[in-house]
C-alpha cells in the first residue's frame, strides 16, 4: 500500500463522533489504496447504526466470506494487516493469504454483559478465527493458541500486534467465550489481553 493511500486511509478514521467519514468518501479511500469494497444496507439509526458501512470482499488477504463492517473498523484493519503479513512470514516461512472471521456486524448485547451494547452491535468489533497461509495451511485460534511452535507463536505474536491497532484484544487468555476467536474492537474501553 503506498504512503499517499495510508495518508488518505488514516484522515478517514479521525474521530470525534462521527467516528468516520461518510461511506461514499470510505469507499474512495479504500479504492485508492487497492480495496475491493462496497456500501452496504446497515442500519442508519438507533442502538445498531452504523457509521460508514462498507464491504470488504478482499484486501491484501481473502476472507471466508464478505467483511460487512463500519469504515473506522475497516481502516484500522488494512493497517493490521499489513503488518500481519510481515508477522506470518516471519514466524512461519510462508505467506499469510486469508483470514476466516466469524462476523464484525451483529445486532445484540455484549457477550457475558447482557446490560450493555456490543460494538459488534455497531460493527466496530471484528471476530477472527483462523488464518490461512500459502501452502494451505490452517491456523486457529482454538487449535493453535496454547502451540509451543511456529503456529502458536504466530497467533500470540498476531495479538500482540492487534493491541497496537485496536483499543480492545480478546483471546483465548481473555475468559471462556474467547477460546475460540480473538476479538478486536476500537473502545472505547483499553484492553491487551496477548
Amino acid at each position: 500500500m503506498s504512503a499517499a493511500a495510508l495518508v488518505a486511509l488514516a484522515a478517514c478514521a479521525r474521530e470525534p463522533r462521527p467516528l468516520g467519514p461518510p461511506a461514499d468518501s470510505c469507499l474512495a479511500a479504500l479504492t485508492r489504496a487497492g480495496v475491493t469494497a462496497e456500501r452496504w444496507e446497515a442500519p442508519e439509526r438507533g442502538a445498531c447504526r452504523v457509521e460508514g458501512p462498507v464491504r470488504l470482499a478482499r484486501t491484501g488477504l481473502s476472507f471466508n466470506r464478505p467483511l460487512e463492517t463500519s469504515c473506522p473498523l475497516a481502516l484500522a484493519w488494512l493497517r493490521y494487516e499489513a503488518e500481519l503479513a510481515v508477522l506470518a512470514k516471519r514466524e512461519t516461512g510462508r505467506e499469510l493469504v486469508a483470514v476466516e472471521h466469524a462476523g464484525s456486524h451483529a445486532c445484540r448485547a455484549m457477550t457475558g454483559n447482557a446490560g450493555r451494547a456490543s460494538l459488534h452491535a455497531r460493527a466496530l468489533a471484528l471476530d477472527v478465527v483462523a488464518f490461512r497461509l500459502s501452502d494451505g495451511t490452517r491456523i486457529a485460534v482454538e487449535q493453535h493458541w496454547r502451540d509451543p511452535g511456529p503456529y502458536g507463536r504466530f497467533l500470540r505474536a498476531a495479538a500482540r500486534l492487534a493491541c497496537r491497532h485496536f483499543a480492545m484484544v480478546l483471546t483465548p487468555m481473555s475468559d471462556r467465550w474467547h477460546r475460540d476467536h480473538f476479538h478486536f474492537d476500537l473502545g472505547p474501553f483499553p484492553r491487551c489481553d496477548a
